[in-house]
């Protein structure tokens, strides 16, 4: 958040602190080091075909006319701007169960960023309520990322069944807080109007 290091580099950082704390607590050794390499490369492996099936997925969402969908879907606000963004909030809470975030950006932003300028829409808080979206999407089921890594660390006795139960509560409030923020902007808008004078 300080512009010192990236998010990515953050990890790395956050790896190297980890085995030092081990390190100084005397409990750093082969067998540790062992052991979490192969649970990292377990976790990664499985992200990795979640990714790759995320893009093949994608490809043939787009190619079955998904921005027509959503066009078709917008056609129903008949005009009104607000029933216009609700649309769009709830197409991108559906779009979220089945697709990771870059693909559902790539497919509805050529749609949704020119409809929410000409309705009069701030781009930025615009922008906020998609990274809502975004949050909620790694929760929900049956494709929400967190969800498979929840699955890849739990105890073995932990079912998908129970994970996809446990999040409900979790969603119910990042749907609160996606309400709440459309329907207050200044809650997202306030600070960044303080620092940046947006």
């Amino acid at each position: 958040f300080m512009g010192v290091i990236t998010l990515v580099e953050s990890s790395a950082v956050g790896a190297i602190g980890a085995l030092v704390c081990a390190a100084l607590n005397k409990k750093l050794n082969w067998n540790i080091i062992d052991e979490s390499m192969e649970d990292c490369l377990h976790t990664t492996t499985m992200v990795m075909w979640i990714l790759s099936a995320a893009f093949f997925f994608s490809a043939v969402f787009d190619a079955i006319g998904a921005v027509k969908g959503v066009e078709a879907l917008l056609n129903l606000a008949g005009g009104n701007k607000w029933i216009t963004l609700i649309l769009m909030q709830i197409s991108f809470i559906f779009l979220g169960m089945v697709l990771d975030d870059t693909a559902m950006l790539v497919i509805v932003a050529p749609v949704y960023i020119p409809i929410a300028v000409k309705l009069g829409f701030d781009i930025r808080w615009f922008g906020v309520l998609y990274v809502l979206n975004c949050q909620m999407a790694f929760i929900t089921p049956p494709f929400g990322y967190n969800l498979f890594l929840m699955k890849g660390i739990a105890p073995k006795e932990i079912t998908t069944e129970i994970i996809y139960k446990s999040v409900t509560p979790f969603v119910l409030l990042q749907l609160l807080a996606l309400a709440l923020v459309m329907i207050f902007p200044q809650i997202a808008m306030y600070i960044p109007s303080l620092r940046f004078g947006v």
